[in-house]
């Protein structure tokens, strides 16, 4: 049997219902990170965004560490403007493009 508990995250505690700001302590993501993914994925999880079942947690924890990465407060300045520089980006593309002709030759 496999096990896929993430013990970096808190236990989940026994309850039916979960407040936004529960989910996210629990799922260790920002509340605006959340929001954001879901309009992004076109999904919403939970009852309106407020009212969260054990089951959309469970769902959430699952996704955190997607959400995180594409989400990060890092990835941000406090304008919501990518934080990246220029020289990294073009770095980053350079290397995804390598990537991208590799793949095509074989």
């Amino acid at each position: 049997m496999i096990n896929n508990v993430d013990w970096s995250l808190p236990p989940l505690p026994a309850k039916r219902y979960f407040s936004l700001r529960e989910v996210c302590e629990l799922a260790q993501v920002e509340p605006e990170q959340l929001a954001q993914w879901q309009r992004q994925e076109g999904s919403i999880i939970g009852k309106g965004g407020n009212y969260f079942t054990r089951l959309d947690v469970i769902k959430i924890r699952q996704l955190q560490h997607g959400i995180a990465d594409s989400f990060g407060q890092q990835l941000f300045d406090a304008q919501g403007n990518p934080a990246i520089e220029t020289d990294e980006l073009r770095d980053e593309l350079e290397k995804m493009l390598v990537k991208i002709e590799k793949m095509l030759a074989n």
